[in-house]
C-alpha cells in the first residue's frame, strides 16, 4: 500500500531469531553489530492500542527487538495518511542487529503516541497494514477475513468466505452455499479452478474435483465436521449425528469443475 522510503529489509512481522538480510556464515558469537553497523528502518510489531492522550492520540504499545546491542532505536510513527475515514501509520523502529542471525532474540515493551488533527473516535487505524477497532471503549485487532464489524447471521457471505478461505483449497476457490440454517452450512468448493492459471492459458484444460463441505457454527466462525464427493447424509452423519437429515438428504454427488482455455494456434505443439 505505502512504502517505507529509508527500508533495507521489509519485516512484515517480526520473528525472534529471524532476520530478513541475514548472512548465512555469520556466527552467534560475532552476533554483536560493530561501530560502523548500518541501521536500517523496519515495522515494528505493534502488540495494543489504548485511547488517548486525550481525544485525538492513541498509545501504540509496541514489541521492540532487544536482547542486544544495536536492536532497536527511535520507535516512531511514520507515514501517517488519512483516507474514507481511516488512519493509516506505519508504526517503525531503527536496528542495527536485526539484519544478523541472534543479535535480537528477545523483545521490550516500547510505546509510541499517534496524534490526529481532529479527534480521533471511533474511526479505524491501519498500522502496519492490520486494522484495529475501537469496540466498547478499548482497541482489538480486526480478524483479516471478517473485517472489524462482521455481520450475526452466520449464512451472510462475509462469514462463508471466511469459511474458504480456511479450507484446504486454491485461495482462488470459491464456494457455493447449497444450505445453512445458521447452526450447519453445506457448500460446494472446486480444489483449485485455476490450475491453467486465472485466464487458463491456450491449450489447457482445468479438470479439478468439486468437493462438498460440511460445516458446524463455533464461535469463532465456520468448522468443518465432514468431506465428501459423494451424495446424501451418510458420510456427515457419521461424523456429526446431530446435523439435520433434512439439510443433505436430497443431495447428489458432486460433479467436477471443467473449464479450458482457447485452442492452441495452428502449427503449434498439440495444436
Amino acid at each position: 500500500m505505502r512504502r517505507l522510503a529509508t527500508i533495507l529489509c521489509l519485516m512484515t512481522a517480526v520473528v525472534p531469531g529471524v532476520a530478513a538480510c541475514a548472512t548465512p556464515q555469520t556466527r552467534p558469537e560475532d552476533a554483536a553489530p560493530s561501530a560502523s553497523a548500518t541501521w536500517g528502518t523496519y515495522q515494528a510489531e505493534v502488540s495494543g492500542v489504548t485511547p488517548g492522550p486525550g481525544v485525538r492520540a492513541v498509545t501504540v504499545q509496541v514489541k521492540a527487538l532487544a536482547g542486544g546491542d544495536g536492536c532497536s532505536r527511535n520507535v516512531r510513527v511514520d507515514n501517517q495518511t488519512e483516507e474514507n475515514g481511516v488512519i493509516f501509520a506505519d508504526i517503525v523502529q531503527e536496528s542495527a542487529g536485526s539484519a544478523i542471525v541472534g543479535a535480537c532474540p528477545t523483545f521490550e515493551p516500547a510505546e509510541v503516541t499517534l496524534t490526529a488533527a481532529e479527534p480521533i473516535g471511533d474511526r479505524p487505524l491501519s498500522l502496519n497494514q492490520k486494522t484495529w477497532a475501537l469496540r466498547n471503549g478499548a482497541y482489538s485487532r480486526c480478524d483479516e477475513n471478517l473485517g472489524c464489524s462482521p455481520p450475526k447471521d452466520r449464512c451472510d457471505s462475509t462469514w462463508t468466505r471466511a469459511a474458504v478461505r480456511g479450507l484446504d483449497v486454491s485461495r482462488h476457490s470459491q464456494g457455493h452455499v447449497e444450505a445453512c440454517d445458521g447452526n450447519w452450512l453445506i457448500m460446494t468448493v472446486p480444489d483449485d479452478p485455476t490450475s491453467c492459471g486465472v485466464e487458463p492459458r491456450p491449450g489447457c484444460e482445468v479438470n479439478t474435483a468439486v468437493r462438498r463441505y460440511f460445516l458446524r457454527n463455533e464461535p469463532a466462525g465456520w468448522s468443518t465436521v465432514a468431506r465428501t464427493t459423494s451424495g446424501g447424509c451418510d458420510v456427515v452423519r457419521k461424523a456429526a449425528p446431530a446435523f439435520p437429515r433434512k439439510l443433505c438428504v436430497d443431495l447428489e454427488p458432486t460433479t467436477r469443475f471443467v473449464t479450458a482455455g482457447p485452442p492452441l494456434p495452428t502449427g503449434q505443439p498439440g495444436g
